[in-house]
């Protein structure tokens, strides 16, 4: 009998005024815990570095007109964080590496019991970028269909990216391009109009007015550019625009 009473007294159940008090009270005990934990000095440093590195990351995106970026963060602090006190005022951060993808941060806790410390940011940055949908091959043009605009992590890419495709649409191929790796520009070059030796058609203008004749290229001459050529009838040497196949323009 003895036993009986002892269980039914285990399973006693308080009255609720009681029983709410108790929980309010274990409540209590609880959530400062949870704050130490969110209030911590890594969690303070965590909050301020990243804070600062997406707005890096969004000066940069309008400064170079990124379009659709879309960025992760990973940061590296020292093992004494672990232990640093949480600090009772917000901590002053100052910028000490601004270049992405790695940005770097002085994070001061004023005070006699303060700390400092050196946080690093590594940004990792995704953009539309233009890939050869299928190889390309050394002095292919290359044309919209060959292209495509696919994400990529530009953060350890070295050389500037091609971002538009109408930027590299009707240029060469420099050299073979893979499939599906970023196009840089200087993987392209303008087209190869004029070979030395070609017989070209040399312009000259003047107002409204132009006459032509034939004339021999001295060198090679890609869209755009200046190259020497000799004046088929006079033989006299002029320098002249590359215009278009075989047409350069008598500067």
């Amino acid at each position: 009998m003895k036993n009986d009473r002892l269980k039914r007294k285990a399973f006693f159940r308080l009255p609720f005024p009681l029983a709410e008090t108790l929980t309010a009270a274990l409540l209590l005990l609880t959530f400062p815990a949870c704050a130490a934990v969110a209030d911590s000095a890594r969690q303070q440093i965590n909050n301020g570095v990243l804070k600062l590195a997406e707005q890096a990351v969004k000066a940069e995106a309008a400064q170079k007109q990124w379009a659709d970026p879309h960025s992760r963060f990973n940061v590296f602090m020292p093992a004494a964080v672990a232990s640093a006190a949480p600090c009772p005022q917000p901590p002053i951060f100052t910028a000490s590496a601004k270049t992405l993808p790695r940005l770097g941060y002085s994070v001061l806790c004023p005070g006699v019991a303060g700390w400092r410390f050196t946080v690093t940011v590594k940004a990792d940055i995704y953009l539309p970028v233009v890939m050869p949908a299928r190889a390309i091959e050394r002095g292919e043009t290359l044309s919209a269909d060959a292209l495509v605009l696919k994400k990529f992590n530009i953060s350890n890419q070295r050389g500037e990216l091609v971002m538009k495709m109408e930027d590299v649409v009707g240029l060469t191929a420099r050299h073979a391009l893979r499939a599906y790796a970023p196009v840089k520009v200087n993987d392209v070059d303008r087209p190869l109009w004029v070979k030395r030796d070609q017989e070209v058609t040399l312009v000259s203008r003047s107002g409204e007015i132009s006459a032509q004749t034939s004339g021999l290229a001295l060198k090679n001459g890609r869209q755009g550019e200046v190259i020497k050529v000799q004046n088929a009838s006079s033989q006299r040497v002029v320098s002249a625009t590359v215009e278009a196949p075989g047409v350069v323009v008598v500067q």
